[in-house]
């Protein structure tokens, strides 16, 4: 029998046949290698494409939020936070929301946008609308805690968008938080300034109205005190003198006394001359007399 390197024909041929099976057994691995390789870039062009989809799509949502009026109340919401339009629009909550006070013919669950397909939320829009106060709430039975939300909406290519929710009203319950001023609060201070000038009987009058006012140092302060007090020592100074008193120091009583009666002579002057002029005034300020404050 021929032999080759020591080898005879039998014995190639079974190694062939091993080498072959081992080429075999490479192929095969390197096809499902590949296969995996390829189902890997195939998920993710899909996961791209839905990604691209997702932040390309309308995305509508309906949340319960505390109201800018008060923490206490709470609104139902409807916005869309997507990207793109939302076209027609179908809002069903069930059950049906209800208010603890509903006032007749204003129920919230008569409210157009829960009844009637919404033409259209651009994006960023909301559909806000007040829900209830937790205070009134509290304690009254048979009032629903959650809602099933199912949305039904389109994009501008006409595709279909459906998403199911579950919306907990007493998610927040138990919260605490923090008293903030809003520009509800300056609403309602300006709306007290305005019922406070309207009752002033001030502004009220018809006429004119003249203001003085002035802003002093302190020393111009002391000075004026000061020059006061001296105009005040010589008005005393002149009535002991009219009094006859002179150079001699008046009791108390006289004093008072004689300080009343240049009052009361003052006040009768100033009496007569206000009765002199207020035809003049009148005229003049439209029927009443200014005042000074």
């Amino acid at each position: 029998m021929e032999t080759f390197w020591g080898l005879s024909g039998v014995a190639w041929t079974a190694i062939y046949s091993i080498l072959t099976l081992g080429l075999l057994a490479v192929a095969v691995v390197a096809s499902l290698y590949a296969k995996a390789q390829w189902n890997v870039a195939r998920q993710q062009r899909e996961d791209a494409r839905t990604a691209q989809i997702e932040a390309s799509r309308p995305y509508v949502i309906v949340t319960i939020e505390a109201s800018e009026a008060s923490q206490v109340l709470f609104d139902l919401v409807v916005k869309n936070i997507g990207v793109r339009p939302a076209l027609n629009v179908t809002i069903s909550l069930d059950p049906a929301p209800q208010r603890a006070n509903e006032s007749s013919g204003h129920e919230i669950a008569k409210i157009k946008m829960l009844n009637e397909p919404v033409s259209m939320i651009a994006p960023g829009q909301e559909m806000r609308t007040f829900y209830d106060s937790r205070i009134e709430r509290n304690g009254v039975d048979g009032l629903p805690s959650e809602h099933k939300v199912s949305l039904s909406y389109f994009d501008s290519s006409q595709r279909k968008y459906t998403d199911v929710s579950t919306l907990d009203i007493e998610a927040l319950q138990g919260i605490m938080y923090a008293s903030t001023k809003t520009l509800h609060d300056i609403g309602k201070s300006l709306d007290e300034i305005q019922k406070t000038l309207k009752s002033a009987s001030l502004l009220q009058r018809r006429g004119a109205v003249k203001v003085e006012a002035s802003i002093e140092t302190r020393e111009m302060r002391l000075q004026r005190e000061e020059e006061e007090q001296r105009e005040q020592d010589e008005r005393h100074h002149r009535i002991m003198e009219q009094f006859g008193f002179g150079d001699q120091k008046p009791s108390p009583t006289e004093v008072d006394a004689s300080a009343a009666l240049h009052e009361d002579a003052t006040d009768q002057a100033a009496s007569d001359n206000a009765q002199a002029e207020p035809d003049d005034c009148a005229e003049n300020f439209g029927g009443d007399l200014p005042h000074r404050v």
